[in-house]
């Protein structure tokens, strides 16, 4: 009777630590796929600043040029300031556009970072060959390729729990059809 009871706590104990190494896994794995979107959305704010800082270098490279100033090394590049007068709009929509809801503001989408985040981090975890935030001007990524896409290796104590709860879960969902 006591080895009886001794076995059931040890299996439990051994559940509930199969249970305690799932769910740090399921929230590293949510936590990482939100900072990967996070790094995503950040890169691609990043790439409209610069596209922007090198229109602007362009538009004044030609009015230079049509006036007929020479460019030499001096003035071929842009000054420093005007990159530093260029950041602050970007900073300020960057803020803004976690900050407000999803709307449309003169046929641009603003707002609703939060929801991009977090739909981006979901298709991360589905692990799926997709493009960044759905668009089709951003890259492809194969999602499966991603170290959360692996299985967790488990000491050779908890393969008893992992059957147990491999079983559970499958006569679960069978039950539900």
């Amino acid at each position: 009777l006591s080895s009886k009871l001794e076995e059931r706590f040890r299996a439990g104990a051994l559940d509930s630590r199969l249970a305690d190494i799932k769910q740090a896994k399921k929230t590293r794995d949510i936590e990482l796929s939100a900072k990967i979107a996070a790094t995503r959305d950040r890169l691609c704010f990043i790439a409209a600043y610069y596209s922007f800082v090198g229109l602007v270098s362009v538009a004044r490279h030609v009015s230079m040029h049509r006036r007929g100033i020479h460019l030499h090394w001096d003035n071929f590049f842009l000054p420093l300031n005007i990159t530093f007068i260029c950041a602050p709009p970007f900073l300020f929509t960057y803020q803004l556009d976690l900050a407000l809801s999803p709307t449309n503001v003169l046929g641009l989408s603003l707002g609703g970072k939060a929801n991009r985040i977090s739909e981006e981090a979901a298709r991360i975890r589905s692990g799926s060959v997709h493009r960044w935030f759905d668009s089709k001007y951003l890259p492809e990524v194969d999602e499966s390729t991603l170290c959360i896409h692996r299985p967790i290796c488990l000491p050779p104590v908890l393969e008893a729990a992992y059957l147990r709860e491999r079983l559970r879960t499958n006569k679960a969902l069978t039950d539900r059809g």
